[in-house]
C-alpha cells in the first residue's frame, strides 16, 4: 500500500467541499456542522495517531481500562443528550453502554487472550462504545417517543388492571430492535452491499483476504454482541422511570 500523506488529506478535502456545495444547493442547514466536524475529525484523529504510539508501547492494563472508561463517559455524555424528559439520563446510557461493552470486552479476552493488549483492546474496544453509544441513543429516544406518544393507551391498559411491564411491553420491544436495526442490517449484508472497515484496513494495509474476512467475522459478532445487550439495558432502564412502583404512568411534560 503506497504511504498516506497530509497532501493526499488535503486533497481529499474536496469531497467535503462537495457535499457542502450539495446541501448548499438543496438549502440542507448543515453547513456548519460540516466544517465544525471536519476540523474536529482533524485535529482529533491526529491527537489520537500521536496518542496511540505512546499507549501501545508501555502497554499498561490500568491505563488501557482507564481510556476505555473515559471513552465509555464521553459516549454516555453523547448519548444522555437525546433522552430528555426523564431523570439522570446520564446513569442510564452509562450503565447501558458499560453493561454491553464490558460483557462483549471481557468475552472477546476469554476467546483469545493474546487480544489483552493496548493494541487490540483500545481499537475493538472504541468500535464496541461507539455502536453501543448508538444503540442506547436510538433505542431511548424511540422508547421515550412512543410512551409520550402512546399515553392514553397505557394509561387505558393499566386501569384494566394490566401490569406497567405488561402496558408498555410492546413499546419495550419497538425501542429495543429500534436500537439494533444498524447491525442486524449490517449482518444481512456484509460482504454483499459493503465491504467494512476493518476488513478494508487490513486489505489496504497488504492481509490476505481471507484473513480479513475472518477478522471482519469476529467484529460482526462483537458488535451484535455489544449493541444487544445495550439496547436491551438501555430500553429497561429507561422504562422503569415512567412508572411508580404503584404503576402508575409518570410523563414529565
Amino acid at each position: 500500500m503506497s504511504d498516506i500523506t497530509y497532501i493526499h488529506v488535503l486533497k481529499s478535502l474536496v469531497l467535503v467541499v462537495l457535499a457542502i456545495g450539495i446541501s448548499r444547493y438543496w438549502k440542507i442547514d448543515t453547513t456548519k456542522d460540516m466544517i465544525v466536524g471536519t476540523i474536529r475529525s482533524f485535529i482529533q484523529l491526529i491527537a489520537v495517531g500521536y496518542a496511540l504510539k505512546f499507549i501501545f508501547e508501555p502497554d499498561y492494563i490500568l491505563l488501557n481500562f482507564g481510556i476505555l472508561l473515559i471513552m465509555m463517559l464521553m459516549a454516555s455524555h453523547t448519548a444522555a443528550k437525546r433522552a430528555k424528559n426523564i431523570p439522570k439520563p446520564f446513569i442510564i446510557c452509562f450503565l447501558s453502554i458499560a453493561t454491553g461493552s464490558l460483557i462483549t470486552l471481557v468475552s472477546l479476552m476469554a476467546i483469545n487472550p493474546d487480544w489483552f493488549t493496548a493494541r487490540y483492546l483500545i481499537p475493538l474496544g472504541g468500535m464496541i462504545i461507539s455502536n453501543s453509544m448508538n444503540a442506547c441513543t436510538l433505542s431511548v429516544d424511540r422508547l421515550i417517543s412512543d410512551v409520550r406518544n402512546n399515553r392514553l393507551a397505557i394509561e387505558t391498559s393499566l386501569s384494566l388492571g394490566k401490569t406497567w411491564n405488561q402496558s408498555s411491553f410492546k413499546f419495550q420491544k419497538e425501542a429495543t430492535t429500534t436500537g439494533m436495526i444498524s447491525i442486524l442490517n449490517f449482518m444481512k449484508t456484509v460482504g454483499i452491499v459493503s465491504l467494512p472497515g476493518a476488513m478494508t484496513g487490513m486489505i489496504l494495509g497488504g492481509a490476505e483476504p481471507l484473513e480479513a474476512v475472518l477478522l471482519q467475522m469476529v467484529v460482526a459478532y462483537m458488535l451484535l454482541s455489544a449493541v444487544t445487550i445495550t439496547s436491551i439495558a438501555a430500553v429497561q432502564l429507561t422504562i422503569r422511570r415512567f412508572f411508580t412502583s404503584s404503576h402508575q404512568l409518570i410523563i414529565n411534560e
